[in-house]
This record gives C-alpha cells, structure tokens and sequence, in this order.
C-alpha cells in the first residue's frame, strides 16, 4: 500500500507517462526499496548495539563489599540518543543500606528491534535484545546479594 502510494507520487510529481508493465515495475521496485532501507535499518542498529556494549556494560564490585551487613538497590535508566534503533542502558547499584557507599554497581543495555520487526510482529516482541555484563550472575552468587537486600528490607 505505501509502495502503491509512493509510485502514484512520483508519476504525479515527475509527469509520467508510463505503460501497465512499466507501472507494475515501478511499483516492485519501490516495495523492494522499502524493504531494503527497514532490513538496513534493522542490521545497522544490531551493528551499533554491538558497539555499545562492548563500549558501555561493565560490572564494578568494592573491595569493602565483604563488610557489608544490609544492602538496598537503585537502578536509573537512560535511553542513548544519535542511534538508529531505540537504546537504553541501566545503571544498577547496589548500596550499604547503613553508610550509603555503593557496593556493587553494573550498567546493562538493550534495544528495540528495527521499524520492520516492531511493525510486524504479533506477539508483541519486537525482537530487541540486550547484554549484560558476563561477571554479574557470579558476582551476585558470591556476593549473596539476595540476602543483604533481604536484611535491608526488613528492617
């Protein structure tokens, strides 16, 4: 339909004069083109991504963590401007719940998929994805984190 609409246009703009077979052309190619720029759009932002995280997830744990007794949590999201898919990074830092110096902090990103795949897909996934830095799920584990946010909460 959009294809349709665009090539109407441009007969319109340019004057054309064009034959059933020229007609049908002009509108495949113009569909192809569309399809071209969303599939471009889709790669470049997945290559971009790449690029992020490798640049901006990183994990960070204190070396006083060990005194620790209670811990709470705060996370701030920021969404990345000047990149062709929607990219946002979190920051998380885990806090001594008693003096307020941060223990444990890690930055993850994600993105939303191209225009194409958030324009077609039913389920409501738009084929984003994310990444995290590779030490934080031992980090947590050795740290046993979900207990000193436990003791946080509770009192």
């Amino acid at each position: 339909v959009i294809a349709a609409f665009i090539s109407n246009r441009l007969i319109k703009i340019f004057g054309w004069s064009l034959s059933p077979n020229k007609f049908f052309l002009l509108h495949a190619g113009v569909f192809v083109g569309i399809l071209c720029i969303l599939f471009f759009d889709h790669i470049i932002g997945a290559i971009q991504f790449e690029y992020i995280c490798h640049r901006k997830v990183m994990v960070k744990l204190e070396p006083d963590w060990i005194n620790v007794r209670r811990a709470k949590f705060e996370m701030k999201r920021t969404r990345l401007r000047g990149y062709i898919v929607q990219t946002s990074c979190s920051d998380g830092k885990y806090l001594d719940a008693d003096s307020g110096k941060i223990i444990l902090s890690y930055t993850r990103c994600s993105r939303a998929g191209g225009i194409l795949l958030r324009t077609i897909s039913f389920n409501g996934d738009s084929g984003g994805s994310y990444c995290n830095p590779k030490e934080l799920p031992n980090i947590l584990h050795a740290t046993n984190i979900e207990a000193l946010l436990e003791k946080g909460d509770s009192q």
